[in-house]
């Protein structure tokens, strides 16, 4: 039997605000989703919840992290893990600068 061919129906972006915080400077997470068919997308700052029932067998989740420009390494987290604010600032192990990636992605 052949495995069947697969189609995107729906994305995540982990898209940061980068103007959150009580003075508009800092970087707070948040999710840019879309769903195939709907006319936008829309930002959520709660978890993603994937309800196994409203979707059918077969279906695959794909999670897809940036890689340095500079060395070809996934972003490593802070440590230790920060109870709040994101996970992931700062400068890879070769120097690249991610937090100056982000804002000029996301600004």
């Amino acid at each position: 039997m052949n495995d069947p061919s697969y189609r995107a129906v729906m994305w995540a972006e982990m898209k940061p605000d980068c103007y959150g915080g009580k003075t508009c400077d800092q970087i707070e997470p948040r999710w840019y989703t879309y769903a195939d068919g709907d006319k936008q997308g829309d930002y959520e700052h709660e978890p993603i919840t994937l309800d196994a029932r409203t979707f059918p067998p077969g279906t695959k989740v794909t999670i897809q992290e940036p890689t340095c420009p500079t060395c070809g390494e996934t972003w490593a987290p802070n440590h230790p893990i920060p109870k709040t604010g994101p996970m992931y600032s700062g400068k890879c192990e070769c120097g690249f600068d991610w937090d100056a990636w982000v804002l000029e992605q996301y600004s």
